[in-house]
């Protein structure tokens, strides 16, 4: 059986080291912090009475050099503690981004979270938190000293730890399905204003903006008010525990003057038993003030690790020769998440090496989610999808991914130069050169984008923007698209209405592009509303309710041999079903 690599348990059990010198680091900071104790214990004890100021100079020198051998220590801890978040950041940030690109079985939401949850756990690890959560084991040392001062300072130390540790629990308790509760919503108020912005200009057009300010007015003023909600239950522990903290070190002091009254005790060890006490309570105090930090840590760990349990993309897997380009779908069933709706029913055929079939069938019929699926966008629910004999799951995604140009039905283009948008920013591993140069100028020639493409302000090097379409219209995105799925001369592609932005000039183009294609012996499966680009296809696959209705040679289906009622009926349906010139279902993951 594989077990599944964690990259966030690995990073930090990597970590461990780390996290053992700090707390041995701790031990010796939290040894040196009795130094002032003891300084004011001995010149109560032994400077006052004797009047001895050499005495007295004696231990000011060892209380500097304690202090300084404090500070130094303390600075060594805090660096442990960046050098355990820089490696966490070296050995799981490159897996859980990964994950976030590659994982299949991950929801949108769940991967815009990912580097979020990662990153507060991260921070937290220099934060004032981590630092009381090391400190916090060494307060029974300071009880047990208090209790050699006088075992009743020891009772009083003991019942004020006990206490401040309940007051922490409740405060704990009280909070943290509302911490739980306002970190999700938070999560979805971003994610709902980066879409906002992205449809802008829809928005305005539509005169939607007022409406969709008050709507993210509304959601931050609930997200104000459970927060406020959190704060002030969180505050109010906080200043009990500073109240109880107070009170208890004084009354530590009035404590330690009683038994110094009746000689259990001397003078010095009336203020030792205070500020031991203090030191004692100190780190509750601060965990309770770094609480919402630390349950908000808490959170991303465990919503992280259930990220992390996925399946591994970046796992070493057998290089298999150079695809051939026979396709083989198997009882391919897929589903909306989280409903029973089936998108894909039961499908299965194979396309043959050098074969271009054509996906017809009204919109919603699953020609996206069909294209999705055998581009390894989408994991079927059932079934599986065969390349060259093997499952796209034995392939390495990104040497398979190579022989593949994928072109989805909204071209979706990065916030990069065009030149790097075609050649799949093959540069950052590859290093740019002539040799890529001469690929992407080739691709986009056969794209039919060489052109259209020098016409911008900066050609190639021209940079697109984030917002949608990245500064460029329906057709030249389309264009830049497609460009991009013939860059390195793969076998096989899907191309998702690759004319639907194409004037007749455009689409002749892309005709001329398929008849070279086929040439080569690529493999072709290109889905479309338009009659005209069936001339160049060999076979036609007519999709209705994700379903195959029809799957043969286009002769047949164009031009049935015999006028039979039944191939006529299903002939009159195609031709219905070409006719419609509207866009297949935008919503992605969830309709085709």
């Amino acid at each position: 059986m594989q077990v599944e690599h964690n990259p966030l348990r690995s990073a930090l059990k990597a970590c461990k080291r780390h996290f053992w010198a700090v707390a041995v680091f701790s031990g010796l900071i939290n040894i040196l912090y009795l130094a002032p104790s003891i300084f004011m214990l001995q010149v109560y004890d032994r400077v006052v009475p004797t009047r001895g100021v050499p005495t007295l100079l004696v231990l000011s020198l060892i209380l500097a050099v304690s202090l300084i051998v404090f500070a130094l220590l303390d600075m060594v801890r805090i660096r442990l503690l960046m050098r355990a978040s820089i490696r966490l950041e070296k050995m799981a940030a490159g897996n859980i981004l990964h994950r976030i690109v590659g994982a299949g079985g991950a929801s949108p939401a769940q991967r815009a979270q990912a580097m979020r949850d990662f990153d507060t756990l991260r921070g937290t690890l220099t934060g004032p938190a981590i630092i009381a959560i090391f400190d916090a084991p060494w307060a029974p040392i300071y009880i047990l000293i208090s209790w050699l001062l006088h075992p009743l300072i020891g009772m009083l130390a003991l019942f004020s730890s006990i206490l401040l540790i309940a007051l922490a629990v409740a405060s704990d308790w009280s909070i943290k399905k509302s911490v739980a509760d306002v970190s999700a919503r938070t999560s979805y108020a971003y994610r709902s204003q980066d879409y906002s912005i992205q449809a802008s200009e829809v928005a305005r057009a539509l005169g939607m903006r007022d409406a969709v300010v008050t709507r993210h007015l509304a959601e931050r003023a609930d997200l104000a008010r459970r927060q406020g909600e959190i704060a002030g239950t969180s505050g109010s522990f906080l200043a009990a525990t500073k109240f109880l903290r107070l009170f208890l070190q004084s009354m530590a002091l009035g404590l330690g003057a009683y038994l110094a009254i009746q000689q259990e005790i001397s003078a010095g060890a009336i203020f030792a038993a205070s500020l031991i006490l203090g030191r004692a309570l100190q780190p509750v105090e601060q965990i309770l003030n770094a609480m919402k930090n630390v349950m908000s840590a808490q959170n991303a760990y465990k919503s992280l690790d259930r990220f992390c349990r996925l399946p591994d993309v970046t796992a070493v897997r057998t290089s298999l020769p150079s695809p051939e380009g026979r396709i083989e779908v198997s009882g391919v069933t897929v589903r909306v998440p989280g409903s029973d709706r089936v998108l894909l029913d039961n499908l299965t055929f194979t396309v043959e090496p050098g074969e271009i079939v054509a996906l017809v069938g009204p919109s919603g019929a699953g020609k996206s989610t069909l294209l999705r699926t055998l581009a390894g966008a989408i994991v079927p629910d059932e079934g599986e999808v065969r390349v060259d004999g093997a499952r796209l799951t034995d392939w390495n995604p990104d040497e398979l991914g190579r022989h593949v140009g994928y072109m989805p039905q909204t071209p979706t283009l990065f916030p990069a130069s065009v030149h790097a948008n075609i050649s799949r920013f093959r540069a950052m591993t590859e290093g740019a050169g002539e040799d890529m140069d001469r690929e992407v100028i080739e691709a986009a020639t056969l794209a039919g984008a060489h052109d259209v493409i020098l016409r911008f302000e900066h050609g190639y090097e021209t940079q697109l923007t984030v917002r949608e379409g990245g500064g460029l219209s329906s057709g030249q995105r389309q264009l830049v698209a497609l460009a991009r799925a013939l860059f390195g001369s793969p076998t096989i592609f899907f191309l998702d209405e690759p004319n639907a932005h194409l004037d007749i000039s455009g689409e002749s183009r892309l005709m001329a592009t398929l008849q070279s294609l086929k040439q080569r012996g690529a493999t072709v499966i290109v889905s479309t509303h338009r009659t005209g680009l069936l001339q160049a296809v060999d076979k036609v696959m007519l999709l209705r309710d994700g379903a195959i209705q029809i799957y043969d040679d286009r002769a047949k289906v164009i031009r049935p041999a015999a006028p039979a009622v039944e191939a006529g009926k299903e002939q009159g349906q195609l031709n219905k079903d070409q006719s419609r010139n509207d866009d297949e279902s935008r919503t992605q993951g969830a309709t085709s």
